[in-house]
């Protein structure tokens, strides 16, 4: 029974680790995470995702072992009471260590100091004019980018990597970022894999998973072209020890528009159109549909073609598994749950006020 002592121990932890972002950003996240991350071989393998396996082989070595238990209790009528005592004794024991395997893996990092914090970002209001101005340069950035890549005969996006192509692309990228000091970038190697059942994860609206268990970045190889290589550097972000998940989105946007891939590039960008322009409908409408009109015809093909992709899926197994999401996120910081995702917008706009800053300065 003092396995069991581990769940006070773990939410007592966490609730340390909440009150001590200095604590967790220089002896976990900088020092502890990074070496257990290390330790895990399961990354290293390319193409075999064992995060996919426990996905669907976990249910059912499950309910065999359950429907072995229940025979054998009806069978046995001695010590039925003990048996199930004992039965429920060992899940908890699992649940407890799992618990505390999560955080000590990976899950520690939600407590971290935030991202502007760590690459000394200004955290000050934004103004709806400073909004427009980043889809404004956002709008540019992603034409150009888009205009040194290929067409189908629709306007869309023709290119379509392979995994091989996508895994080098992430690890060439993150390397670069990781040689430029790119802040809070280290040195952890391994491979995003592909989800062989990508097709069937879009019904429920997920386009990657990091699993802290094994170290596994995975990712939904099924989603619209322009989306993949984002996604990809999205989930090595969190690999990187950002589980926050507008922080894994920004760290992407960052890591692709500074590669020396046009594909890759034109993937970052793509992901902050997509948000920033989502909030500035939201913010100002008239300014938003005057940006609209200046996309060209391919990157408005790549979005109509990704909305329509996304429609196909809409349902209640989406919509359940975008809940389960949402109370997970609310319950680690996050509040605003999966919306959180759009707040890199908030880091863009920050980095383009230090940018604008620096660049007065200088003239």
């Amino acid at each position: 029974m003092l396995w069991l002592l581990i769940i006070p121990f773990t939410l007592i932890s966490v609730s340390v680790a909440e009150n001590n972002p200095d604590f967790i950003e220089n002896v976990y996240s900088a020092s502890i995470f990074p070496v257990a991350a290390k330790l895990l071989p399961f990354q290293y393998l390319p193409y075999f995702s064992f995060f996919e396996v426990i996905l669907y082989a976990g249910p059912v070595v499950l309910l065999i072992f359950f429907a072995r238990f229940l025979i054998r209790l009806v069978r046995v009528k001695e010590d039925r009471l003990w048996r199930v005592l004992r039965l429920l004794q060992r899940i908890g024991i699992v649940l407890a260590v799992g618990l505390f395997l999560f955080y000590f893996l990976w899950g520690y990092n939600y407590y971290r100091q935030p991202y502007s914090h760590i690459a000394g970002l200004p955290d000050v209001p934004s103004t709806s004019g400073e909004l427009y101005a980043l889809c404004s340069d956002l709008v540019k950035e992603a034409n150009d980018a888009r205009s040194m890549l290929a067409s189908n005969s629709d306007g869309t996006l023709s290119y379509e990597p392979t995994v091989a192509e996508l895994q080098a692309m992430g690890r060439f990228a993150y390397e670069k970022a990781y040689s430029e000091d790119l802040a809070g970038i280290i040195d952890i190697k391994g491979y995003a894999k592909p989800l062989l059942s990508s097709r069937l994860i879009s019904y429920t609206g997920i386009v990657g998973v990091y699993f802290p268990y094994t170290a596994e970045s995975n990712f939904n190889n099924d989603v619209p072209k322009p989306s993949r290589g984002s996604t990809v550097c999205h989930e090595i972000a969190h690999r990187q020890g950002f589980a926050r998940e507008d922080e894994a989105n920004f760290i992407a946007y960052l890591v692709c528009v500074n590669s020396d891939d046009d594909y890759l590039r034109y993937s970052g960008y793509f992901l902050a159109l997509s948000h920033a322009m989502g909030r500035l409908y939201e913010a100002d409408r008239e300014g938003y549909k005057e940006l609209r009109e200046f996309y060209s015809e391919e990157v408005a093909a790549d979005i109509s073609a990704k909305n329509e992709y996304w429609r196909m899926f809409e349902g209640r197994i989406e919509e359940r598994v975008t809940q389960i999401n949402d109370d997970f996120l609310k319950t680690h910081n996050l509040s605003d749950g999966v919306q959180s995702y759009g707040r890199m917008v908030d880091l863009m706009l920050a980095q383009k006020r230090m940018a604008d800053s620096s660049r007065a300065n200088a003239g």
